[in-house]
């Protein structure tokens, strides 16, 4: 395709520093040839998003209130927004990201006239999310499939969640994330190995449990590791007020940084501990730092790390993570072994080119030109 052959309309939640929002960043770094990007952003002011796209000369406009407290005529005016822009600027497409994001997209979908693609980063109904939200998220999913023109997963798991909806097999394309190279290289030689966990203090994330699990090590009597969080979150002063409870003064709260690659490469260890997951960015940055990981024992997360080779898969409980850490931390050899194999993971599976490419084929396979036709339900 000529640049500029395909006008694509991005719309996410949210502009915060995060897995979705990387993503897109990602996205319109590498197509910026092929394609043309406009971005919607549901977040008043000045966002980390919205001031890297602009960078990169991506138009970007905020959405006034499309959030998850969005009363219903604060939602429907998002809906027409983006609707209007849509037509407007005559975009052939809606690539949707993240919840409300991706509910506002379809609907304007429905309304301007253009087919949506719906990059699931995770669905929110999986089984440890309370059951009302579940109920709740599961429905909604299943009445808006007949207004997603494809559906592009993660990760497997989320593409057999997709079929639990309805979506046919010739609607999804599994896509893993993609993330560009970078210079910076964990050390793995010298001073006692840093625990690493970056991550946002919001559910599904355990800041919580990481701590639990320096308790566990420290009341063994064993030495818990230097440990650094990275990420702000409306859960970080609970955070901060438990390693305080635990007296652990090994521990770090950095807030959000700017410089992810050059932090993950003074680190030795990378942890990240979830209820669940889609496909975290924060494992393929790790990655890609040459560093060995400690991680939730998550479907998502599987397609990223086989236990004992690139890191260790954990049970979620404190003495399960407390062992898993003990045993990197005590054998320099299997740090070394697995951060090289973490290195070449990344090299092979999860280069944004990759990524861009894939996504580039799932936009040249829509009948863009077509006028926008509701499907039928299945039955």
């Amino acid at each position: 395709m000529e640049k500029d052959d395909v006008r694509v309309l991005i719309v996410i939640t949210k502009g915060e520093l995060g897995g979705a929002q990387t993503h897109v960043l990602e996205l319109c770094q590498m197509l910026r040839r092929e394609c043309e990007f406009r971005v919607m952003v549901g977040e008043p002011g000045n966002s980390p998003l919205g001031r890297e796209l602009s960078a990169i000369g991506v138009p970007v406009d905020v959405v006034p209130g499309m959030s998850n407290e969005s009363s219903i005529p604060a939602f429907m005016a998002c809906v027409r927004q983006v609707a209007a822009t849509a037509r407007t600027w005559q975009a052939d497409l809606i690539h949707v990201h993240s919840a409300v994001g991706a509910l506002v997209g379809r609907l304007a979908g429905l309304m301007s006239g253009r087919q949506v693609v719906y990059t699931v980063h995770g669905f929110g109904f999986k089984p440890q999310v309370g059951a009302k939200r579940r109920w709740v998220v599961y429905w909604a999913e299943r009445l808006l499939v007949r207004l997603t023109a494809k559906y592009i997963c993660v990760s497997d798991a989320e593409r057999q969640l997709a079929a639990t909806l309805g979506v046919r097999e010739g609607e999804v394309s599994v896509i893993a994330n993609g993330l560009r190279d970078s210079h910076w290289r964990a050390e793995h030689e010298g001073a006692e190995p840093v625990l690493i966990m970056v991550a946002r203090a919001v559910s599904p994330k355990r800041h919580d449990l990481l701590l639990h699990a320096l308790a566990v090590m420290r009341d063994k009597g064993v030495v818990a590791p230097r440990t650094v969080f990275a990420g702000s979150g409306p859960l970080l002063p609970a955070v901060r007020a438990l390693a305080e409870k635990f007296q652990l003064p090994g521990v770090s709260f950095l807030g959000d940084v700017d410089e992810v690659p050059r932090l993950l490469a003074s680190s030795q260890i990378f942890a990240l501990l979830s209820d669940h997951e889609g496909q975290p960015i924060s494992v393929i940055e790790a990655m890609r730092a040459g560093l060995p990981i400690v991680a939730s024992d998550l479907p998502g997360i599987r397609t990223q790390i086989t236990d004992g080779v690139e890191g260790l898969l954990t049970a979620n409980n404190p003495e399960a993570v407390a062992f898993s850490i003990e045993r990197l931390m005590g054998d320099r050899q299997l740090r070394t072994r697995m951060a090289a194999a973490a290195r070449r993971r990344y090299e092979r599976d999860f280069s944004a080119a990759t990524m861009a490419h894939a996504v580039m084929q799932v936009y040249g396979s829509l009948a863009v030109q077509q006028p926008y036709v509701v499907r039928p339900p299945v039955v």
